[in-house]
């Protein structure tokens, strides 16, 4: 019996020392409640006809707090990540509607002086309930086309904090909504406003450097190929255009295939050039207007394809890459209303596995204007460590 008492007693001790460490497992997810109170800017006629262009807005955010397990993290200076939801209301523009989006959340410290902290953001989501434009109801404001759009939120400011387990945040945030051109019309919808944050911490953890010596990792020179789809909505621009039908026109197909030589001087980044094809059935076509209605016809006798160059950027955050080029159409033929032949992109490419990635981007021109969004599949044909 002492025996069987002795082994209980060292078995109790064992589970309660194990009890003891996984309560000591730092909780690193933080909560946060925010408001802002802006304005709309006028980006477009009917925007500027609005006598009052306030909104406000409020949001919930939950985050957890990356340790450095990573190492992309550690390299980033231990940034949070997270989910988040806003509502907005544009007080009294009401026909704008009363969008909410849901979003991913990209939080990074830039400085820290004692309890002041200044912090960068990058939101991206996708957002719903926007009141379209619609000329058999009345509504012909241009900046939005349709109920669901892209959410897009960039922002900076300073926290400080109040004790042990809050943050008082104050921000400047700049807003986007746009569907990227899958329907039209869709010159976007930009705001800015202050931000007030308050940041619940159920236990504050500080990652600890690590006192062992970082492994500088391998860069690399890579080929990647891949093939894209994408669709906008495209409308007739004559100057005869129907007042009651301003916006008549076609949804087009646009799909095509790239090659990438990517060049790594950084553990964070990469720059390169592509080449690439791409099947534009808008640029195929012709748009006209006959009896107060538009159709359109083939632009050629056979389809065209559009050959392109491409210097890019690449931010590089573990699998997830950051990519940003500006291209050009070489041969293309240009009509009085047609985009110019230089456009911009950038895009989310995260790697499935170590040769098949995927990515979602925007194809844009004029720095502002979205053309159409793009899914693209790719594989990495070589990847070879620098020497």
């Amino acid at each position: 019996m002492k025996n069987f008492y002795t082994y209980f007693l060292v078995v109790l001790s064992v589970f309660c020392k194990a009890q003891e460490a996984d309560s000591l497992k730092p909780k690193l997810w933080t909560a946060s409640a925010n408001t802002e109170y802006g304005m709309v800017l006028p980006t477009n006629i009917h925007l500027k006809s609005y006598p009052h262009k306030a909104f406000a807005a409020y949001s919930f955010e939950f985050l957890k707090q990356t340790n450095g397990n990573k190492d992309w993290e550690s390299l980033y200076n231990h940034p949070q990540v997270g989910v988040g939801f806003i509502a907005v209301d544009y007080l009294t523009n009401k026909q704008l509607g009363s969008p909410y989006a849901i979003y991913g959340i990209y939080n990074a410290k830039i400085k820290q002086w004692d309890k002041l902290k200044w912090y960068h953001s990058i939101n991206f989501g996708i957002s719903f309930n926007s009141t379209p434009y619609n000329s058999d109801l009345g509504y012909l404001n241009s900046s939005i086309g349709s109920k669901t759009n892209m959410f897009i939120s960039l922002g900076t400011g300073l926290y400080y904090e109040l004790g042990k387990h809050f943050d008082l945040g104050l921000n400047l945030k700049f807003n986007h909504l746009s569907n990227g051109s899958l329907k039209t019309p869709n010159r976007g919808l930009n705001s800015v406003a202050p931000q007030l944050s308050l940041v619940y911490y159920p236990e504050r953890i500080t990652p600890q450097k690590s006192d062992t010596v970082r492994i500088v990792h391998d860069k690399y020179n890579t080929v990647e190929v891949s093939g894209f789809v994408a669709r906008k909505s495209a409308f007739y621009k004559g100057t005869d255009r129907d007042p009651n039908n301003y916006y008549q026109g076609y949804i087009y197909n646009i799909f095509g295939a790239e090659a990438f030589y990517f060049r790594q001087y950084s553990e964070k980044s990469a720059y390169g050039i592509g080449v690439g094809i791409t099947q534009d059935d808008e640029y195929n076509h012709t748009m006209y207007l006959e009896n107060g209605f538009v159709y359109d016809k083939k632009r050629f006798s056979k389809n065209q394809v559009l050959a392109s160059v491409i210097p890019s950027y690449r931010l590089i955050m573990g699998k997830l890459y950051v990519n940003v080029g500006a291209g050009y159409y070489l041969f293309k033929k240009t009509r009085k209303y047609d985009n110019t032949g230089f456009f911009q992109r950038i895009s989310l490419q995260y790697q499935i596995t170590d040769r098949l990635f995927a990515s979602f981007g925007i194809n844009a021109y004029d720095f502002h204007v979205a053309n159409y969004l793009e899914w693209k599949l790719g594989y990495t044909f070589s990847k070879k460590i620098r020497k």
